[in-house]
């Protein structure tokens, strides 16, 4: 597992935190919604509250349990906030790996 956290799906296989050197590892995908930049707040707003509702529905959140994804439902902001960290760390690996675009 390289998330933070153990997958419900396999609760005994340990993250590559737990099982080695690298405290503190996490290489999580993740998905999400965006909408083009300008939409008006309440809208988006009012989109991730439908969303969120939907993703804690007993039903779609035992199938995404059992295939190890982790519900969401984050606030706009909250989701911001995570883009930009998840940037920010990659863009360092990315750096520090001498990739190169062509």
């Amino acid at each position: 597992m390289t998330s933070a956290q153990r997958s419900a799906a396999l609760p005994d296989t340990p993250t590559v935190a737990e099982a080695g050197p690298l405290k503190g590892f996490d290489a999580s995908s993740w998905f999400g919604l965006l909408a083009p930049a300008g939409t008006p707040p309440d809208i988006v707003n009012r989109i991730q509250q439908e969303v969120a509702k939907s993703l804690n529905t007993p039903a779609i959140k035992e199938k995404l349990l059992a295939q190890g994804a982790i519900p969401g439902g984050n606030t706009p902001q909250q989701f911001s906030a995570f883009i930009n960290a998840e940037h920010k760390k990659w863009a360092q690996v990315v750096k520090v790996s001498g990739a190169k675009v062509d």
